[in-house]
C-alpha cells in the first residue's frame, strides 16, 4: 500500500471536507507535507496516528473490555513505570507552558501521576494479563486518559480488607478512608490525595474500578459511587482540565 495520501484520499479516510484538512494544516493540527513540485500529501503512517489519538478513549475502552486484549500502539503504550515518568515529565513541561494552567499545572500532573504510579505498584508482579498502562491525553481538549489491565480497587485492598464485598465498597475505602501507612497497608491511599486535589482545583475525574465508577469535580465533590454500564478489567481514569 502507498505509504502517501493525497488530500482527497486522506479527507475520505478522516470523513471530513478537503476545506477542513486545509484549516488544520494553517492551524498546524494536523499538518500537510508538501513534494517537489509543492502538491500537498499526507504520510499514511501519520495518519494512522491521528485516527488513534483523536478516538483514543474508544481504544482504552476497548483495551479494557476485550478478554485477550490487542497490542497498543507504542504512541499510548507504558510498558513500565521508567516509561510512564519519562512521558510525564514531557506532560508536565508542556502543560507549564499554557498561561492559563500556570497556577495548578503541577497539580494536574501530580493527579495523573498518582493514578499511573498506583497502576504499577499495586499490580507489581501480579499483573493477571498484560502488564503496564495505557497513557495519552490531548492538551487542546484538555483531557488525560490513564487504564490498566490490573487487579483492580477490589482485589487490591482486599489484602488488607479482606471483609470487602465488591467495587462499590471499594472505591469508597479507596476515597474516603485513611490506611495505615506501613506497607503493605499504604494500598489505595493514593487516591484521597486525588480526591482533595480534584475537589478543590478546576479539574473532573471519572475513575472506573470493576463494576463501579464515579465522577469528582469541584461542583461534584460529595463521592457517589454508581454501577458502570460495563465491567472493565483494572481500572479507567479520565482526567478533564
Amino acid at each position: 500500500m502507498n505509504d502517501k495520501l493525497t488530500i482527497k484520499e486522506t479527507a475520505k479516510l478522516l470523513n471530513v471536507s478537503i476545506d477542513t484538512l486545509r484549516r488544520w494544516d494553517k492551524s498546524n493540527k494536523l499538518k500537510a507535507a508538501r513534494n517537489q513540485n509543492g502538491r500537498i500529501y499526507y504520510n499514511k503512517t501519520e495518519i494512522d496516528g491521528f485516527l488513534m489519538a483523536i478516538n483514543r478513549l474508544k481504544l482504552a475502552r476497548k483495551w479494557l473490555l476485550k478478554s485477550a486484549p490487542a497490542i497498543l500502539p507504542d504512541l499510548f503504550y507504558c510498558r513500565d513505570s521508567y516509561v510512564f515518568q519519562g512521558r510525564m515529565s514531557r506532560l508536565e513541561n508542556q502543560l507549564s507552558l499554557k498561561p492559563a494552567l500556570k497556577d495548578f499545572f503541577s497539580l494536574i500532573t501530580a493527579v495523573a501521576g498518582e493514578i499511573g504510579n498506583n497502576s504499577f505498584d499495586h499490580n507489581f508482579g501480579n499483573w493477571p494479563d498484560t502488564p503496564g498502562i495505557f497513557f495519552s491525553y490531548d492538551l487542546a481538549k484538555g483531557e488525560i486518559i490513564l487504564a490498566d489491565r490490573g487487579q483492580g480497587v477490589l482485589q487490591t485492598l482486599r489484602k488488607v480488607r479482606p471483609g470487602l464485598i465488591d467495587d462499590t465498597a471499594a472505591l469508597r475505602v479507596a476515597f474516603l478512608e485513611i490506611l495505615s501507612g506501613r506497607s503493605p497497608e499504604s494500598r489505595g491511599n493514593g487516591l484521597k490525595f486525588v480526591l482533595s486535589i480534584v475537589t478543590k482545583y478546576p479539574l473532573r475525574l471519572f475513575f472506573q474500578s470493576g463494576e463501579a465508577q464515579v465522577k469528582l469535580s469541584t461542583r461534584n465533590k460529595k463521592l457517589k459511587i454508581k454501577p458502570a454500564r460495563q465491567k472493565i478489567k483494572g481500572c479507567l481514569a479520565i482526567i478533564n482540565f
